[in-house]
């Protein structure tokens, strides 16, 4: 892939333990990684699961702390209250 196609992904690198909480979800919680919505995505990066969200190209860089919480608490309520530290969710790029 060009250099220049990549995109910015903001997300937490699924354990085992965040694996067992995608495979059952509540289901008022489903709906945060649904293929049709935007809050969450599933996505591989060679042999690393991830969740979490794409930026959008030109994203403001000031927005950066509101996603990484978001995805974080979002992450939270998935996994029914285990600890997710914010320093958890990071940048990749792919």
């Amino acid at each position: 892939m060009d250099e220049a196609a990549k995109r910015l992904f903001v997300g937490i690198k699924i354990t085992r333990a965040i694996q067992e909480d995608l495979d059952s979800p509540a289901a008022d919680v489903k709906q945060y990684f649904d293929a049709s919505n935007d809050d969450l995505q599933i996505v591989d990066f060679g042999e690393t699961k991830f969740i979490g969200r794409y930026l959008n190209d030109g994203f403001p860089a000031a927005n950066l702390d509101d996603v990484s919480r978001n995805v974080c608490s979002i992450v939270k309520l998935i996994t029914r209250g285990k600890r997710i530290e914010e320093n958890d969710v990071q940048i990749y790029s792919c």
